[in-house]
Formats: structure tokens, C-alpha cells, sequence
């Protein structure tokens, strides 16, 4: 159990019901504070299901020998002076392919955690290096929802936001790579009794062999063919069971109990059986009740017009191109924190700013930019959004505990802040099209 996720239950579930009397004191139809919980919650039920695949899928690739082979060949692969730059750089160009933070976090980002178990590098750091990588991806690959949300957003195209991003985020990847690359890895010399117990942990526990790259293959295979996110996951489930009978001799109702309530490992190695016993569709119970209840808090909040009244109330003072593009950062904040949802952040927020920058003819990808910068990144460090509490899940570390390493998330809107106030690659909107600066 993630105590960090339990604590939030009350604390949003009472949210909700403060918002329910804020509706009712203001004599608004209770029929519409009803219908925008419905709506909340209807929004997420596409996140639901991912979630619920991405934890069978956990479960069948450890079963199968997937992850594992992954931790076997990386314990001997990769550098632990430079470990967390690897990381980082490894988890970046998956998540770039994939589109998918979720994917890349479950998959590599599992076989990470194990690699740092058996090289003596903490958690922590290592799960903000998981992190920072997967929702690069996640920001910038054509293959992600939120990337496609954003620009959908702000009626800007796909390729165009992609472009606009990239002044915020490559020099923040840059900043981040380096700054893991000063720290390194491994200060001292690894173990090799600890590291062969591991490794002999992990051959005991599984039929060990480089065939088993073959699944990861086949996932970013599909996802290079756009294959949409609940059928890419669900026929790579389906494939990696199927791999777990034949590679690993398991029987058809064993991988059902797996895909159910995860994986239990028992290797007699500590440090193996730690991070190999996780997963299944119950191991996301958690996030699940937490999703809802956010779910149901942002469409109770939008229903009421809470936080649209006091946006507009902001507009009012706002001057500068760079002061506006700081609130719309500080309001992407607020809506993740009070909805735990970055999809129904970049959404609303979007919707309410559009406006402003169309008035003011400053180029949508601008705004666009900003959405990614602040919602998309901040989203897994809030410990009851959706995202925090799946990282935290997967990875096993509490979301505080990672929180201060994910040094991505920091730098970006260093950069969109510098930007917005220089009027670097800040445009003005031109009726051809075309992108001019702003001054």
C-alpha cells in the first residue's frame, strides 16, 4: 500500500463535497453539479483501462522473463560511474518512440529501478532520472495524447507545438543530462558478491535469454505504427503471456493469477525479489480510487466555474507577454493540484487562455508551450494525480521521495519563463500563417 496515495483519499473526497456546497450556496442547479461529476469522471475512463493494462502487462513481463532479462543485461551493460545519464538517456529515446511516459516507466523504467538495486544507487535519485527521460517523450513525441491534446487545444499543429517546444525543452534536457552526468552513478566500487547474487538470483528465478528483447521490439514496433495505446497494450499482454508459457513454462491459469495480483518473486535474493514483486490489475486499485475521485473534483470544480471566474479575474492586470505566459504556468499548478489530471488541465486551462493570445495576436504555439511546460511535467509530482500515483506504484518510491530529483520538471519553465520575458521565440499570430516575432 502507498500511504502517500491512501492519505489523499479524504482530503479530495471532502473537496468535492466543499465544492457541492460553494454550488449550493451559490443557487446553481444541483442537476449540474451532478452532471459535471459524471463528466469528470467519464473523462478518465480511457485512463482507467490503460492502467489496468499497463499493470497486467507489468505482471506477465516479469513472469515472462522480459524485465528480468533486462535487469540481468544491464547489471553487466551499463556503467555504474554513469549510470543515471544512462538512465535518463534511456528512457528519453523510448519514451520519444513510444509516445507513452506510462509505457516507458512500466517497462524500462522497472528494469531500471532493479539495475539500481543490484549497483547500490538509490531510489530516489534514480526514479527522477526514470522520470525526467520518459516525460520527455511524453512532451515531445507525435506518438503522445497529451502532446496531440495541447495543440488540439490551442488549434495550433501537431508539428508546429512540437517545433515551438523544443526551445524549452532540449536546452532543459541539456541542463538535466549534465547535471546527472556531474553526479554519475555508483560513488565507489560495486560489489561483485552483491552483483553475482543478483545475477544468480534473477538466473534461478527465470529462463534468462536475449530473445526476451523480442516483446519490448514488437511494443515499440506497434507504437511506430501508431497503433492506438489500449490495443497496443492490450495485444502485447496477450503476447507476453503467451511468451511466459513457452519460454518460462508457465501454465495459462498461472499467468491469469499473475495478470491479476502481479508477480510475487521468490529467488531468496533480497534485492531481486524487492523489485521484481509488483505488478497485476489489483496493484493499481489505489491509482484507480485516486483517478476517479480527481476525476470527479475537476468536473465538479469546472461545472461551477470556480476556477474560470478567477483566471478571468487575472486578465485583468496582466500587461507583459511574459507576465501572461507566468500565470498561465501558475494556473496549469492550481488545476493539477485541485484535479489531479493533466489531460483535464491542458483542456481547461487551454479553453480559458486561448482567447487572451488570440486578442493579444500571439502565436497558439506559444500557449501551447506553455501548457506542456507546466501541466504535462508537474502531473507525476503531485502524490494524488494520476501520474504520481502510477510512478509511485511502479517504481516503489514514494512520490516525495523522487520528487526532488526530477530535475526536468524544474528546468523547463525556467526556460518558457526566460522566453516569455525576452520575447524569444515568442510570436506574433500573422494571417498567413507565418510566425513573427514578438516584442
Amino acid at each position: 500500500m502507498q500511504s502517500g496515495l491512501v492519505s489523499a483519499f479524504l482530503p479530495l473526497t471532502l473537496a468535492v463535497g466543499v465544492v457541492g456546497v460553494l454550488s449550493f450556496y451559490l443557487r446553481q442547479p444541483w442537476e449540474s453539479f451532478l452532471k459535471g461529476i459524471f463528466s469528470g469522471v467519464s473523462k478518465i475512463t480511457i485512463a482507467v483501462l490503460i492502467l489496468l493494462l499497463i499493470g497486467a502487462l507489468v505482471g506477465v513481463w516479469i513472469q515472462g522473463g522480459i524485465i528480468p532479462t533486462l535487469v540481468f543485461y544491464g547489471l553487466q551493460v551499463i556503467s555504474p560511474s554513469f549510470f543515471l545519464p544512462t538512465t535518463f538517456v534511456v528512457c528519453l529515446i523510448m519514451s520519444l518512440v513510444t509516445g507513452s511516459s506510462f509505457g516507458t516507466i512500466g517497462t524500462a523504467g522497472v528494469a531500471l529501478i532493479g539495475v539500481q538495486a543490484g549497483l547500490g544507487i538509490g531510489a530516489p535519485i534514480t526514479a527522477g532520472a526514470i522520470l525526467s527521460g520518459a516525460y520527455f517523450g511524453d512532451k515531445m513525441s507525435p506518438l503522445s495524447d497529451t502532446t496531440n491534446i495541447a495543440a488540439a487545444i490551442g488549434e495550433a499543429d501537431l508539428f508546429r507545438h512540437i517545433r515551438s517546444m523544443m526551445y524549452t525543452t532540449i536546452p532543459a534536457a541539456v541542463v538535466t543530462f549534465f547535471l546527472l552526468w556531474i553526479v554519475g552513478g555508483a560513488s565507489g566500487p560495486i560489489e561483485d558478491i552483491q552483483l553475482n547474487q543478483m545475477l544468480d538470483g534473477l538466473n534461478r528465478g527465470w529462463n534468462i535469454h536475449i530473445f526476451h528483447f523480442i516483446p519490448l521490439l514488437l511494443m515499440l514496433i506497434m507504437a511506430l505504427k501508431k497503433v492506438p495505446t489500449l490495443l497496443l497494450l492490450f495485444i502485447n499482454v496477450i503476447f507476453g503471456a503467451i511468451w511466459a508459457m513457452i519460454f518460462q513454462r508457465i501454465s495459462l491459469a498461472q499467468v491469469f493469477v499473475v495478470a491479476t495480483v502481479g508477480f510475487k518473486s521468490k529467488t531468496g535474493v533480497q534485492s531481486v525479489d524487492q523489485v521484481l514483486n509488483r505488478g497485476g490489475m489489483t496493484s493499481m486499485q489505489e491509482v484507480v480510487i485516486l483517478v476517479l475521485i480527481a476525476g470527479a473534483l475537476g468536473g465538479a470544480l469546472h461545472a461551477t466555474g470556480v476556477l474560470e471566474a478567477l483566471v478571468k479575474g487575472m486578465l485583468r492586470w496582466i500587461r507583459r507577454t511574459g507576465t501572461l505566459i507566468a500565470v498561465v504556468l501558475v494556473s496549469c499548478y492550481i488545476f493539477i493540484l485541485f484535479t489531479g489530471n493533466q489531460a483535464l488541465t491542458l483542456i481547461l486551462v487551454g479553453q480559458m487562455f486561448l482567447p487572451a493570445f488570440k486578442q493579444r495576436r500571439i502565436d497558439s504555439t506559444v500557449l501551447t508551450r506553455s501548457l506542456e511546460d507546466s501541466a504535462t511535467l508537474s502531473a507525476p509530482l503531485v502524490p494524488w494525480s494520476v501520474a504520481g500515483g502510477f510512478c509511485s506504484q511502479m517504481l516503489g518510491v514514494p512520490t516525495v521521495k523522487y520528487l526532488p530529483y526530477v530535475w526536468f520538471a524544474f528546468a523547463v519553465p525556467v526556460f518558457s519563463l526566460l522566453l516569455g520575458y525576452t520575447g524569444i521565440a515568442v510570436w506574433k499570430a500573422a494571417n498567413d500563417g507565418a510566425e513573427e516575432k514578438s516584442s
